[in-house]
This record gives structure tokens, C-alpha cells and sequence, in this order.
């Protein structure tokens, strides 16, 4: 089962009296729902589960760090990898439901639209008038682009999510598929660790560890840039340094706070 939902744009409304406060009320309703969210619904829902995967990498390891730091004795996998699920559940729990509401959002604003248009069509023409007017359409050209836009209603439905409330529609997986694919990738990437850290060696554990975090991140980067198209030894690079200052400074933090105690 799939859904469809919208990401909100940002263009300026149309200015001029009540028209123009309809049309800013109407893109505030969107911002107000969905620019609560933490879910970005308008990434691909891949990306954000390599992205996920990479925090929950991190997270194993700083709590590796942390414990170590500490001088627990106790074994350290089992802990990785329950701090690992609770993290992935919380993770595909709040993207599950943060899509969940969006796509009940659009569904809103798609029936509004869909009884405005059926039952005060001069309105809606006003406003499409009002919208391609601040385009910079005038005159004749400007009547010939209302009439062909109100000539059918899908295509005036359409015009009116993206114009009047800044809605870009596109595809999304059903909301349990968002949060099966963000709370996996959250889950992979600590269950790499926690592995890791139940089958090396205790004197090399940390070599161990920090070697493994460094090469899943650095995957993980190299597969981000590619989703993201950006340059991919800048991509790794950024990645590996953003969780290495983590690293560190959890490091002596807790080296330094666990001899205290």
C-alpha cells in the first residue's frame, strides 16, 4: 500500500487585500503542520535510512566509548545493541508517524480544495487570477492562462495545492514502510557495532571498533553522495570528521570523568 504527500516550497503570496490574506493562511496551515515534523518527506526515503544507519553507527561507538571510558567490565555488546533497538524503534516510530500525519495533512487540503472548487468556482478563479497576476501575466495572456487552467478541475486542483498552499506533490511509501526503512538502517548500523565489539579480541577491541565505525561511515557517505550527487571524498571526509570530533571528545570526557569516580 502507498500513499502520496506534499512537500511544503516556500514562494511569496500573492499580495492584494483578502485575496492575498486568503492565500498566506492557507500556506501557513502547511508550514504549521509539516514544518514540525523531523520527518523530511521530501528526501527519498533510501537516503534517510543511510543517513539513519550512520547515527545509529555512531551512537554504538560512543557508547562503546563511554563504557570503556568508565571501566565497565560487564560485556559491552549485549548493551550496544539494546540501546541499538530502542534507538531504531524510537527512529522508525517517529518517522512512521510524523509521514503518517503528513500524508493525513495533504488528504485535508486535497478535500478543502476539492469542495472549493466545486462550490465556489468565481473564488477559486479569482484567486488563480490573483496568483498568475503577481506572476507578472497580465492582460489578454492572463485571461487565456485562468481560462485554461479552470477549464478542468484536476488541473485547476493541482495549480491550486502547489500555488495557493505551496504543495509539491510526490510519491511516498505508506508510512509503516518509512519506518521499517529508517528504523533498519538505524538498527544496521548499531547491530554492525555491537557485533563487532562481541567477537574481537578485548585488547584490540577499540582499534577494532574504531576501524569498523570508520569504514561503515565512510561507506555510508560514499553512498550518500551518490543519492545526493555531490562530490564523494568531500562527502566522506565531512562524515568522517563530524563523528571522529564525537568521538574524541567523548573519549576524553570519558576518560576523564570515569577516573574521577
Amino acid at each position: 500500500m502507498e500513499d502520496s504527500t506534499a512537500s511544503v516550497s516556500s514562494p511569496d503570496p500573492a499580495s492584494g487585500g483578502e485575496m492575498g490574506d486568503h492565500l498566506a493562511e492557507a500556506r501557513l496551515r502547511a508550514r504549521q503542520m509539516l514544518g514540525g515534523e523531523a520527518h523530511a518527506g521530501n528526501i527519498d526515503d533510501w537516503h534517510l535510512m543511510v543517513v539513519a544507519a550512520r547515527d545509529g553507527t555512531v551512537l554504538a561507538t560512543l557508547l562503546w566509548l563511554v563504557l570503556h571510558g568508565f571501566g565497565v567490565t560487564a560485556p559491552i555488546a549485549p548493551v550496544m545493541a539494546i540501546v541499538g533497538a530502542g534507538y531504531a524503534l524510537f527512529v522508525g516510530v517517529t518517522s512512521a508517524w510524523a509521514t503518517l500525519r503528513q500524508v493525513r495533512h495533504y488528504e485535508r487540503e486535497l478535500e478543502r480544495e476539492r469542495r472549493e472548487i466545486r462550490e465556489t468556482p468565481e473564488h477559486e478563479r479569482e484567486e488563480v487570477h490573483s496568483l498568475y497576476a503577481a506572476k507578472g501575466f497580465e492582460g489578454a495572456l492572463l485571461e487565456q492562462v485562468v481560462d485554461t487552467l479552470c477549464a478542468d478541475d484536476d488541473r485547476l486542483l493541482k495549480v491550486m495545492m502547489e500555488e495557493e498552499l505551496g504543495l509539491q506533490i510526490h510519491h511516498m511509501h505508506h508510512p509503516i514502510i518509512v519506518g521499517l526503512i529508517h528504523g533498519g538502517g538505524a538498527l544496521l548500523g548499531a547491530v554492525t557495532l555491537a557485533a563487532t565489539a562481541r567477537w574481537v579480541p578485548p585488547a584490540t577491541a577499540m582499534a577494532w571498533l574504531l576501524g569498523t565505525a570508520g569504514a561503515v561511515v565512510g561507506v555510508l557517505a560514499a553512498i550518500n553522495a551518490r543519492f545526493t550527487r555531490l562530490a564523494v571524498v568531500p562527502a566522506v571526509t565531512t562524515w568522517l570528521l563530524m563523528a571522529g570530533a564525537a568521538g574524541g571528545v567523548v573519549y576524553f570526557l570519558a576518560d576523564w570523568l570515569g577516573g574521577s569516580y
